[in-house]
């Protein structure tokens, strides 16, 4: 049972980090939050109203957590900037 709960907490922890990688050049201020200028200057694409829907706290930020999310749903692009 240990084994099993390491092994997943280990999974976890290595996906949290992949994410975070991968935000990390639209982080370009390095705070662990990424606004709306930041996403749309690595994402042309991605709109105040697109970046609105990603926002699901409504703090106006993303988080790491909030952007991965908004890449799952197909809301902000995958893969290179």
């Amino acid at each position: 049972m240990k084994s099993t709960a390491l092994t997943i907490i280990a999974v976890l922890a290595a996906s949290s980090i992949a994410v975070a990688q991968e935000a990390m050049p639209v982080d370009t201020d390095g705070d662990g939050m990424i606004t709306p200028a930041e996403l749309m200057t690595a994402f042309p694409d991605v709109n105040e109203g697109i970046f609105t829907a990603a926002d699901t706290d409504g703090d106006g930020m993303l988080s790491m957590e909030e952007f991965a999310s908004a890449q799952e749903d197909g809301l902000i692009p995958t893969g290179e900037m």
